[in-house]
């Protein structure tokens, strides 16, 4: 059996997993349906993947796309659950949310005129 070798590359890719959920609330407003964000999400996760992928393959070889889009969903699936289980509760995604581009809300609440 060959032993698991994580690239840097892996290594990359999952800590990039962990903080794209900041990405999306830092690139959205707060006002967007969370379906848009989710689709954004996915996107992002999709790129990632797909970059790591492409680093990992040497020259000549073509890239393993069921191998991709594995990492795709289960990148998804870490992403979510890094949102919904430290990101939100923390206070840490609404944060991000007020950065960049801002609306005048602060998460699910409307803001007051």
């Amino acid at each position: 059996m060959t032993p698991f070798v994580p690239t840097w590359a892996a290594f990359v890719g999952l800590l990039l997993s962990f903080a794209l959920p900041l990405l999306v609330c830092v690139v959205t407003k707060a006002s967007w349906p969370a379906s848009l964000k989710a689709v954004l999400l996915l996107l992002f996760q999709a790129v990632t993947q797909f970059l790591v992928a492409w680093q990992a393959v040497p020259p000549g070889v073509s890239v393993d796309w069921k191998g991709w889009l594995y990492a795709v969903l289960i990148g998804f699936v870490m992403s979510v659950a890094a949102h919904f289980g430290l990101w939100k509760p923390t206070g840490v995604s609404d944060t991000a949310q007020r950065t960049l581009v801002n609306d005048g809300t602060s998460g699910d609440i409307p803001a007051r005129r």
